[in-house]
This record gives C-alpha cells, sequence and structure tokens, in this order.
C-alpha cells in the first residue's frame, strides 16, 4: 500500500517542528555587534558638501566613522554644534529675510530653543558679528554704492521681498557649506577658487546684503538628499531591537558581553545623532554657487578681515593664522586719490616699505612695520602659495605683493564701501577650504553646553552595565570600575573646566592680580588635556577589554532570552 509517510521514519521524527535554537555563539555576539555598530553609525554620518568636485566623499565619512567608533563625543559633539549653529541662522533669518518669518509660526522645538536660548544668554542679540548700525544698499544693483549711505536704516533691504521661506532645512544646508562664494578673481589659499560660507559669515551676509544668499527653495535642497525620513526610521527601529534586547537580556537575569555594553552605548550615541541630524540632509553632492561681481568682493573681503585656518584629523586640531588685516593700517580716504595700481604685463611684484601707504578704492593700505610673519601661517598656506604677510620681508622690512595681493585688496575695499568700512571681526571668526563639521566658531552658552553634558553623560552610563561582569582578572575588573567612573565624570570635568576657563577670560576685568590670573589659566589648561587624554585612554581599554572578555563569558550569556527572538527586525 502506498502511504505519504517517508518510509523510514520514525514516530518522533515524523510531522516535528524544530525550533530555532536558544543559544548562541561567540561569532553571533561579535557580528551582531560589529555589523550593529558600523552600519548604524555609517548611516549617521551626514557629512558636510564638498566645496569642489576633486574631494572625494568617501574618505570623509570614513574618518568620521572611525571618530564615530573610537571618540562619539567628538561626533556628538559637532554635530550638536551645528544643530546650534542652525537654529542661530534660522532666528536670523526670521530677522533679516521678510519672507522668513518663522516666528509667526513657531514649533515646539522651536519655542523650546527660545527657553534654551534666553536662559543660557545665546539669542539673536547676542552674535558671532560685531556690533554696527543699520546699512542700506540697493539690492538689486550691480552699480557701486555711495558711501554716505552706508549707515542709514535698512528700509532698502526690508524691500527686497524673497520668494521662498527660509526653513530650518535651509540653516543646516548653510551650516554644512551649501553655500560658496565665487573667488575664482583671488583664490583661497592660493589654488581654491571657491570660499565656503561659515555660518557667521551667512549671518553677516544676512544684515548687510541678503539680496547675495540664492533665494532657493526647500524642495531644490531636499531632492538633492540620498536619503529620507523612512530610511532614517528604520535605522533607528535596528538599534532600539539591539536596545530592547539587551534589556532583555538583563529582564531575565541573563549576562551580557562587555562587547554588548561598549556597542549598547555607542548604539544610544547614534540615536542622539539620529535625532540632532533628523533634518540635515544626507549626501549632497555639490554646493550652491553664488557668482557675480558682490560675489569676488564679498570673498575677497573675508579674506582680508578673517583669520585663515586649516583643520587637522577631522577638525580635532587646528592650524590657525593671523589675519591679513592685523598686518594693515586701513583707513578711509577721499576716492578721488585711489593710486589706481595695476601692475604691468609681465610685473609680477610691487616693492611696498612698512608704513609707507598705496590707496586702493576709497582707503590706504599701509604695512604694520611692528608685524613679523607668524610662522602658523606657514603651515596655514604651506610652501607653494604664500601670501605675502606669510612670506619672509626683504631689507628694511620691505614686502612683495603680487597681482592677486593688490587685486584682493580693491575688491575687499569696495565690499567695504558697502557695508561702511573694514570691521574688526572676533578672534573665532575664520575662513578655511572645507569648513563645517571640521571648523567649530566661538563658543556654545551655558543652555547648550547643559543639554550637550545630558546626552554625553546618557552615553557612558551604559558602560556601568558591565560592574558586575566576569572579567579574566581582579585588575581588569577594577580597571573597568575606574574607568566607567572616570568616563561618567568627563562631562562634568569639561564643564566645571569651561566654567574655569570663563572665570580666566573675566578676570582682568575684576583687577586679579596678574600671578593668580596665569595660575587659574595654567591649572584650566591642565585639567582639559589630561581630562581629554584620560578619556581617549578610557575608551581605548574599553574596546580591548570588550574583545578580551569575549574568551571568559560564562556559560549563560550564551543563552538567548525568549523575547529576543521573536522581536521583527533585520538581521
Amino acid at each position: 500500500m502506498y502511504t505519504l509517510a517517508p518510509q523510514n521514519a520514525s514516530a518522533v521524527d515524523a510531522g516535528s517542528w524544530y525550533p530555532s535554537p536558544a543559544s548562541r555563539g561567540t561569532w553571533q555576539i561579535i557580528s551582531t555587534c560589529i555589523s550593529t555598530l558600523v552600519i548604524c553609525v555609517w548611516s549617521a554620518i551626514h557629512i558636510d558638501i564638498p566645496p569642489n568636485r576633486r574631494m572625494r566623499t568617501f574618505p570623509e565619512k570614513a574618518r568620521w566613522l572611525i571618530v564615530g567608533l573610537l571618540g562619539p563625543d567628538w561626533l556628538l559633539y559637532t554635530a550638536f554644534y551645528q544643530l546650534c549653529c542652525a537654529w542661530e541662522l534660522s532666528e536670523h533669518a526670521s530677522d533679516c529675510l521678510p519672507v522668513g518669518k518663522l516666528a509667526a509660526a513657531l514649533t515646539w522645538q522651536e519655542r523650546l530653543w527660545r527657553c534654551v536660548s534666553a536662559w543660557g544668554g545665546r539669542g539673536k542679540d547676542s552674535t558671532h558679528l560685531p556690533n554696527s548700525t543699520e546699512e542700506e544698499h540697493t539690492l538689486c544693483a550691480e552699480a557701486e554704492i555711495d558711501s554716505d549711505k552706508a549707515d542709514t536704516d535698512s528700509a532698502t533691504i526690508q524691500s527686497c521681498v524673497r520668494k521662498n521661506t527660509w526653513t530650518f532645512t535651509h540653516s543646516y544646508y548653510a551650516a554644512m557649506g551649501g553655500f560658496v562664494l565665487d573667488s575664482s578673481q583671488t583664490p583661497v589659499f592660493g589654488t581654491e577658487t571657491r570660499l565656503v560660507l561659515a555660518p557667521w559669515m551667512i549671518q553677516f551676509l544676512m544684515k548687510h546684503d541678503p539680496d547675495l544668499i540664492p533665494d532657493i527653495s526647500k524642495d531644490d535642497i531636499v531632492c538633492q538628499s540620498k536619503s529620507g525620513g523612512l530610511a532614517k526610521a528604520l535605522l533607528v527601529v535596528q538599534l532600539l531591537y539591539f536596545a530592547v534586547s539587551c534589556t532583555a537580556r538583563l529582564a531575565q537575569a541573563l549576562p551580557l558581553s562587555l562587547l554588548e555594553v561598549w556597542t549598547l552605548a555607542h548604539a544610544l550615541g547614534a540615536i542622539f545623532v539620529y535625532a540632532i541630524w533628523w533634518k540635515k540632509p544626507l549626501d549632497i553632492p555639490k554646493p550652491t554657487e553664488i557668482t557675480g561681481k558682490r560675489a569676488h568682493e564679498f570673498a575677497a573681503y573675508f579674506q582680508v578681515v578673517c583669520r585663515p585656518i586649516a583643520s587637522r584629523a577631522v577638525g580635532l586640531w587646528d592650524d590657525s593664522g593671523t589675519a591679513e588685516m592685523d598686518y594693515l593700517e586701513i583707513t578711509s580716504c577721499a576716492p578721488e586719490g585711489d593710486s589706481g595700481i595695476v601692475l604691468d604685463e609681465g610685473q609680477e611684484t610691487l616693492t611696498l616699505l612698512p608704513t609707507q601707504s598705496i590707496q586702493v578704492e576709497a582707503y590706504a593700505f599701509a604695512i604694520k612695520a611692528e608685524m613679523t610673519p607668524d610662522p602658523e601661517d606657514c603651515d596655514v598656506f604651506g610652501k607653494t602659495h604664500r601670501p605675502w604677510q606669510a612670506r619672509e620681508r626683504g631689507p628694511d622690512g620691505r614686502i612683495m605683493l603680487g597681482k592677486t595681493d593688490v587685486l584682493r585688496w580693491r575688491l575687499a575695499a569696495r565690499a567695504a564701501t558697502r557695508i561702511g568700512g573694514f570691521r574688526k571681526l572676533e578672534s573665532y571668526n575664520q575662513y578655511t577650504k572645507a569648513g563645517g563639521l571640521q571648523t567649530v566658531e566661538g563658543n556654545i552658552s551655558l543652555g547648550e553646553l547643559t543639554i550637550l553634558l545630558t546626552l554625553v553623560t546618557a552615553y557612558v552610563l551604559p558602560h556601568l552595565l558591565g560592574w558586575n561582569a566576569t572579567f579574566p582578572t581582579r585588575v581588569e575588573r577594577v580597571l573597568w570600575h575606574v574607568t566607567s567612573v572616570a568616563a561618567v565624570a568627563f562631562p562634568i570635568t569639561l564643564v566645571g573646566t569651561t566654567a574655569l576657563g570663563a572665570l580666566v577670560d573675566g578676570a582682568s576685568d575684576r583687577m586679579v592680580p596678574h600671578a593668580f590670573s596665569i595660575l587659574i589659566n595654567c591649572t584650566w589648561v591642565t585639567l582639559v588635556y589630561l581630562s581629554v587624554i584620560l578619556y581617549i585612554l578610557a575608551n581605548v581599554y574599553f574596546l580591548v577589554e570588550s574583545l578580551r572578555q569575549l574568551s571568559y563569558l560564562p556559560d549563560s550569556a550564551f543563552l538567548l532570552p525568549n523575547f529576543s527572538i521573536y522581536f521583527p527586525h533585520f538581521s
């Protein structure tokens, strides 16, 4: 007789259903943690817009991936700082751009931010821009502006109506290097034909020449982004799955490996970065270039009045030079006296002695005799394309000006005429090759620092979950305890040292003895560097010990909790 039952099947085998195994292996722990880390941190990183096509985005993102794995606090800090810049740009846009009346319909996030700004002392009245009167100039004309109108009311500015409202997406786009000035006539650092507009430069243009900022729509920006809210939400779900599975293990008294503890901390940090950069466009290939006469003038102006800076190692440190304006004595004079210096064809240089002045446009430029080349300028500009202030002076302190130098002064003078003169900016007003994440300008307020402190503390707290874990030796257990406490204390120490630095800044105003001020400054610098070094060593130890402990896990660490087996996720 024929039957559907297998010929040699036993009673136990027939029709059996085999559930998934209730255990896991060492490789499954490693692969789950590493894949969760790399995929989620890689997806969380929103790099800035490259100013030119020569700069490849993959190496830049790979560098930030290493930072996200080994120094997630720096990634979290830079992301939060960029959020602060975007919020501040939105505040200024509501005042300076006619259509951008964001205050008329505030969201709950914007109301919360205004409360934090008011508490921390950062607001639209606390700006990176120097104090000045409102200037009037015709926005739709390319002709020269009369200098006697520079200090009048800004009614003409308000009359220029924009078609598109400035949104928070615009602010993020600007903060990530979305707008660049055509500087082909006066190349930045001798080679770059585009000057990346830093957030403070955008604010400067909003106040003095808002018509120069391109009137693009939000859709134009979003269409270039490579990721939407759905893709980000799916990655957050994957991170939450890992966090919930770790919670299920703890709820069922199953131990976590130190690698899972380390991964859980990074997953929490990645979620914070996701939330901060939720509105930031992803992988936009090219910026919006601002061209024309005024673009050339302001590109030259920023190069004259700002400090050049070259960021190293994703902004962890930088080489900062001296502003060209610090080498010059610039005074206004009658425009009829313009020397009209134009180098003859074939003549590459022009000799100028210290204190000897030449008149360019409506300003007289003279070299300061007491200023000598700053060694930092040599590191910033390199050896090939050094401007006149970074080169050695000749006999009697004479300097050699090139065609580009004179042209830069002429264009900068025209921009200065538009805004009422050359303005001495703050030391943190800088220009770079790339801008964005690699450059941190100025300081954040107390309210913003408190929020950042809360986020960083929440990131390091999961390391305490390894307090009672199984360690190969007693010494390693003690080291983990000490390192965990040090990691939690690091943000508090950072806030304390920042407050100490504020005390140093105000010491001269309160007539504190000079010796005591120096002692405070040395103590502050020592604490900052010591805290950073210890924190880097702590992160390295977390990683090394997490990998080493895999060979000494108890048997219960390989059991799977019931909840995580059936929780829907991507694997």
